[in-house]
């Protein structure tokens, strides 16, 4: 670490003790939760003892859980996005402000934009998330990370806030071979001191993977990369090789989402991810009913995330899918989370036909929280549709959206925006949000 990098991790620490520590003893319960420390009858006694106190808070504050008897988490209802959509402030605990209240907005990547609440102390638990699971690449606060984001207004940060955190937020909207290039070169001149680390999409880490391939490596020559974190979608197996021949480093796929925070990361096995049980209790459900699945069963994924008191994520349905699959983690076997699906893309380009990020389109939604649920289809070189499921009553921003997409794609794009009242999911209870329909 630099000195710069060191005063910023010392500066870090000071401030979360003079919060009385919160930060620093979450980080220690995913800690003893993870690395094994404790045994699995402790984290079993803690996870009880946590949902019974979420639950007799939620009952007692949360208005669409007034009416619950039991104190049974299998017992209370699995909730969807869009039950929470419709019905925020059913949801929100009347123990706090709204006005206080941290808001946390998904640009749609599972097709439902959706903007949810997090207490402070629910926050302090994701700062923790954070800090712990980067950890396991060599992260310390303060280190160098290089974000790839489609940037919009919602997720871009100050100048001065990039400073104070050490990150360098790179657009990855142009995914071709120049773009590639250019995003090599700005990885080189921002890990030359001290090293960095990439968090990226699956999709975006896929584009270097081709690069590589068709270019060869000399290109990742100088980037001093000490991780990179694949999150979003499937990370395949033949990019995180390719990645890790380019740049010499580890690379690592996280099963993460805004509203919630760090459920998962992957470790021995490839994309089977210990589950966070420090702040989240998980089920995976059948795709046609609330039961539980068989072990090496594909269901829905269901948390409950213990810690967010605001707005009470029980049994709360992330819309991904995956198994449950016996693994290895320090050394003992347990339950990870593998066969996982939940998010479908396909890759799509502009009218000129350069690649582009799936997440540009999901990212320019971000704003448009009267949109229940989305899909983005490309039909032609230039031929767009655009599936919505809103209330056609009262959205009045059709010509808005048009627009901001057809910056992205190009003033030729022909966008059509087609109303439905659902979009409907797979047989595997997959959703495909994005899609490409140009080469069939």
């Amino acid at each position: 670490m630099t000195i710069l990098e060191m005063c910023r991790n010392k500066a870090f620490w000071i401030m979360d003790a003079l919060r009385g520590g919160q930060v620093r003893k979450a980080y220690e319960l995913i800690e003893k939760c993870d690395k094994g420390i404790w045994s699995e009858e402790q984290i079993d006694a803690y996870q009880k003892d946590a949902i019974a106190n979420l639950l007799l808070h939620t009952k007692n504050t949360v208005n669409a859980y007034k009416s619950q008897h039991s104190f049974d988490l299998i017992s209370w209802p699995v909730v969807k996005k869009m039950d929470l959509k419709d019905k925020l402030n059913d949801h929100l605990s009347s123990n706090y402000d709204k006005d206080d209240l941290i808001i946390m907005s998904t640009s749609g990547s599972t097709g439902t934009p959706f903007q949810s609440f997090q207490n402070a102390f629910k926050k302090r638990h994701v700062n923790a998330e954070v800090l712990y699971y980067n950890g396991l690449i060599d992260f310390k606060i303060g280190r160098r990370i290089i974000y790839f984001r489609s940037i919009v207004g919602e997720v871009t940060k100050s100048k001065f806030a990039q400073f104070a955190q050490n990150i360098r937020l790179i657009d990855c909207h142009d995914l071709g071979d120049n773009g590639i290039r250019k995003k090599l070169k700005e990885i080189r001149e921002c890990s030359v001191n001290g090293g960095a680390m990439i968090l990226s999409y699956a999709s975006t880490l896929d584009a270097f993977r081709k690069y590589f391939q068709k270019y060869g490596y000399k290109d990742a020559e100088g980037c001093k990369l000490y991780g990179i974190v694949s999150g979003s979608e499937l990370l395949h197996d033949i990019t995180r090789k390719t990645l890790e021949k380019a740049f010499g480093c580890n690379v690592v796929s996280r099963y993460a989402n805004e509203e919630n925070g760090f459920l998962g990361q992957d470790d021995i096995d490839n994309n089977v991810f210990i589950p966070n049980r420090a702040d989240y209790y998980f089920e995976i459900l059948k795709l046609t009913s609330d039961e539980p699945t068989e072990v090496g069963e594909v269901g829905r994924i269901v948390v409950t995330d213990l810690y967010n008191y605001a707005m009470p994520f029980v049994r709360y349905d992330t819309g991904d899918v995956g198994a449950w699959v016996e693994t290895t983690h320090h050394g003992k076997k347990m339950m990870g989370i593998g066969n996982f699906g939940g998010r479908v893309v396909d890759m799509i380009f502009d009218t000129e036909g350069n690649q582009m990020s799936p997440h540009t389109i999901t990212n320019s939604m971000w704003e448009f929280q009267g949109v229940r649920q989305f899909q983005f289809i490309q039909k032609k070189k230039r031929e767009y549709v655009l599936k919505l499921n809103v209330d056609k009553d009262t959205f009045m921003q059709e010509d808005k959206i048009i627009s901001i997409l057809t910056q992205r794609l190009g003033n030729d794009a022909e966008i059509r925006i087609e109303y439905c009242d659902e979009i409907p999911v797979l047989a595997s209870g997959k959703r495909r949000y994005i899609v490409n329909d140009m080469f069939k």
